[in-house]
């Protein structure tokens, strides 16, 4: 494909005045610098793309109604990460002459940047594109989808196809999912009965769990192949230009520290942050969607090659064959490997806990889950 005529430039020259406060010490010259010859012939592949998309529920924004272009300028302004990463824009996705055309177009920019190994970060707009990124992935036969949402955006009903209820058809294209997980959902926004009934081998972290330990969210990020954020699943007081009004919600910086989680893992291949508006007098809320992808970034600057790993080998009676622990002493980090009928072999990132109950005689339930999973896919 010709990646050139998918977009529309950045032109830098209006964002200059955002570089003011920390001048060439800011992201914005960092990243004019890096997509200046983007499309040539000898440019460096970037590790990082961003993708502005102005499209809300339907409808392309006019650049000064444009919630991409306001995050960029508040993202410009943001200091600059160290040399570990290339970092460049490639300007928005040119408007298209039908709906169905966007979804294309963030589908095969997705399945192509997926083959060159760089990550796509979404700039949005509206949520149901998560539609287009996840299409990509359609062939994948253990793709995890990860959403940061207060609610679960399934259709109800008889109801056009937009913002609220786009999961819908992202189940209906990809009926095989393997994982689906929804993080930082409030259960009086959603309740029991439509969790159990996510498709999957998903696990979803309420918003109360997830306070008590933001680190149990660490797994579900470092396993996921696409993570959707939702900035309405930030509290009004801390994020009012949202679709959703929530008066409860993560926190900023709970929001900042889940974007740098995702960052740290190997497995993720796009990123997107969507459902900002522009209608807002101070910016509060494009700024910390600002934030939130330069904590992305940031982490994805300090990921590291996994090594110093030491392999455990656990007897469970009943089980023909022993589990198989993996743990990285520098980051304490922790892997089972699960194995289909087929002879399959999958690296599932999980906790200590799942070790210590392997340990203990038991087989941890994240374990057998993803196991059946993987055996009913393979039948």
């Amino acid at each position: 494909m010709n990646l050139p005529d998918y977009f529309e430039p950045v032109d830098f020259e209006t964002y200059k005045t955002s570089f003011n406060s920390l001048g060439k010490y800011a992201l914005g010259p960092a990243i004019e610098k890096t997509s200046a010859n983007l499309f040539g012939t000898s440019v460096k592949k970037p590790d990082v793309l961003i993708i502005g998309v102005p499209f809300e529920n339907g409808k392309f924004q006019k650049k000064e109604a444009s919630a991409p272009d306001h995050i960029r300028r508040a993202l410009y302004e943001l200091a600059a990460i160290n040399n570990n990463i290339c970092i460049a824009d490639a300007g928005n996705l040119k408007s298209t002459s039908s709906r169905k055309g966007i979804f294309l177009a963030i589908r095969d920019v997705t399945e192509y940047l997926k083959e060159m190994g760089v990550v796509p970060v979404f700039l949005g707009g509206s949520q149901e594109l998560t539609l287009g990124i996840c299409d990509a992935f359609k062939n994948e036969r253990f793709f995890w989808l990860s959403l940061i949402d207060a609610v679960c955006d399934v259709k109800k009903s008889i109801e056009k196809f937009d913002s609220t209820n786009y999961l819908s058809r992202i189940f209906k294209n990809l009926p095989n999912i393997f994982q689906f997980s929804l993080i930082g959902y409030q259960n009086h926004l959603v309740g029991d009965q439509l969790i159990k009934k996510m498709p999957g081998t998903g696990e979803h972290l309420r918003l109360g769990e997830l306070r008590n330990n933001i680190l149990q969210a660490e797994q579900l990020l470092r396993n996921s192949d696409v993570l959707s954020f939702d900035m309405g699943s930030v509290k009004y007081t801390e994020a009012p230009a949202t679709t959703q009004k929530n008066p409860n919600g993560l926190r900023g910086e709970e929001a900042c520290q889940l974007a740098r989680l995702a960052g740290l893992s190997s497995n993720i291949k796009a990123f997107g942050i969507f459902e900002t508006t522009a209608q807002e007098n101070n910016d509060t809320t494009v700024k910390l969607a600002a934030e939130i992808v330069w904590y992305f970034l940031e982490a994805s600057a300090q990921k590291k090659p996994i090594r110093d790993r030491t392999i455990f080998k656990v007897e469970i009676d009943g089980l023909d064959n022993p589990l198989i622990f993996i743990h990285e002493q520098e980051s304490n980090r922790w892997w089972f490997e699960a194995r289909s009928i087929s002879g399959y072999l999958l690296e599932v990132a999980c906790l200590e806990d799942d070790y210590r109950l392997a340990a203990e005689n038991e087989i941890p339930e994240r374990w057998l889950r993803i196991v059946q999973k993987m055996d009913g896919i393979s039948k």
